[in-house]
């Protein structure tokens, strides 16, 4: 399910945990902060008033692959990426304007 979240702050843990307080928002916020319209296919955040994109992406394990070329190739299977050889990882990112530079917002 595609979301608007808004974060307004954090917190750590005694053993070093991080807590994040994410709080369910808009796209009608988020539109309004990014001055465009968004894709309602995308989940999207909104951290220190700027609007940040989801993405996703796989890659090669980093525990188990001993190679060269480690964005194309898989490792041969750990306990780290149950033994797939693959890692999905995730991150917030800036939004793009259509000449592919930063939008600011």
């Amino acid at each position: 399910m595609r979301t608007v979240i808004e974060r307004h702050g954090h917190s750590i843990d005694d053993q070093g945990f991080i807590h994040y307080d994410d709080q369910a928002s808009t796209y009608e916020r988020a539109e309004e902060l990014a001055g465009r319209r968004l894709d309602r296919r995308r989940s999207y955040a909104i951290m220190d008033g700027e609007v940040l994109e989801s993405t996703r992406w796989s890659q090669a394990c980093s525990g188990c692959y001993d190679g060269h070329d480690i964005a194309h190739d898989a490792g041969h299977g750990c306990s780290e990426c149950g033994y797939t050889g693959r890692r999905r990882n995730g991150a917030w990112v800036p939004l793009l304007n259509k000449e592919g530079s930063e939008s600011n917002g």
